[in-house]
């Protein structure tokens, strides 16, 4: 486990430095790690299902934000300036980049895929404790799982989330919210595709060693079209050696609304057949509340 102190932020965005207490990722970040004071206090990062961190995944991160300077854009996000995406039958923006290789390849570890950080900051006030509402959708939540407003993927905006503690260090979740035009969400394959790829890099496991597609395909939601993947995404930590990954369903929903799509995402443990009936439950009960 690495100590204290910067390291380049794991959302990989180029330049940006978060602070790590020795302990889990805290909220402060900065440019310049070099004039900036330790943060105060203890770490108040969101919970996520890192487990402990290796000084490795600091380093690679470091590898690639360096690279990213020197051969990406003079200043802003290198998300912005990816080549067209080519590995779609229909590109939507020129924001994404699914075909190019960060350089160096990652390795086993932890895989480094690009992902943006929304600027959007709306948020769905929730009406009731028994169900999750963001980014047009409503899910049941489900009995038992705790509220997390700690936990937060920086492509999403209004993202709402119950979880529930696996190990120590390990958790499950469901969560709703939005994808947003301005990001490059316009096509619900295209972002379901390219969410699974951000939940599933870029930090979100460490321990990363590949993934499996067990669902792609379209579907209806309340009547809206929508489509839905499920992965099977694959760890390997010493920290947590009876962890082997996560079933992910991804479900985006085109609400209607042209400024953005819905989100739906949920991890279970692999082989966790309780926790999968009750997601299953869950993601029956999904609808669109506009």
């Amino acid at each position: 486990m690495p100590t204290a102190g910067w390291y380049p932020d794991p959302a990989g965005t180029p330049g940006r430095y978060r602070y790590w207490d020795g302990q889990a990722w805290s909220e402060a970040t900065t440019t310049d790690p070099s004039a900036s004071a330790v943060p105060p206090g203890p770490a108040a990062g969101p919970k996520r299902r890192w487990g402990p961190i290796v000084l490795i995944a600091a380093v690679l991160a470091a590898v690639v934000v360096i690279l990213a300077l020197i051969f990406g854009p003079g200043n802003g996000s290198s998300f912005q300036e990816a080549p067209v995406d080519t590995d779609s039958a229909s590109p939507t923006t020129s924001q994404w980049d699914e075909t190019s290789t960060p350089t160096p390849t990652p390795s086993a570890d932890q895989s480094l895929a690009r992902c943006p950080v929304t600027q959007v900051r709306d948020t769905t006030r929730q009406t009731s404790a028994n169900t999750l509402r963001g980014g047009g959708l409503e899910v049941p939540r489900i009995p038992g799982w705790q509220s997390d407003s700690s936990f937060y993927l920086d492509w999403v905006s209004d993202l709402h989330t119950a979880v529930d503690d696996v190990y120590p260090g390990w958790i499950s979740n469901e969560s709703v919210g939005a994808l947003n035009a301005v990001d490059g969400f316009t096509d619900i394959r295209q972002s379901a595709h390219q969410t699974m790829e951000c939940f599933a890099s870029s930090g979100y496991y460490i321990g990363y060693t590949g993934r499996k597609d067990l669902v792609d395909e379209q579907i209806s939601v309340d009547g809206h079209q929508a489509w839905h993947m499920r992965s099977e995404v694959y760890v390997s930590m010493p920290s947590l050696p009876q962890v082997k990954g996560d079933t992910v369903d991804v479900i985006v929903v085109d609400t209607g609304n042209k400024d953005r799509l819905g989100l739906f995402i949920s991890s279970v443990n692999i082989g966790d057949s309780s926790r999968m009936d009750k997601m299953s439950a869950a993601i029956a009960g999904l609808k669109v509340i506009g």
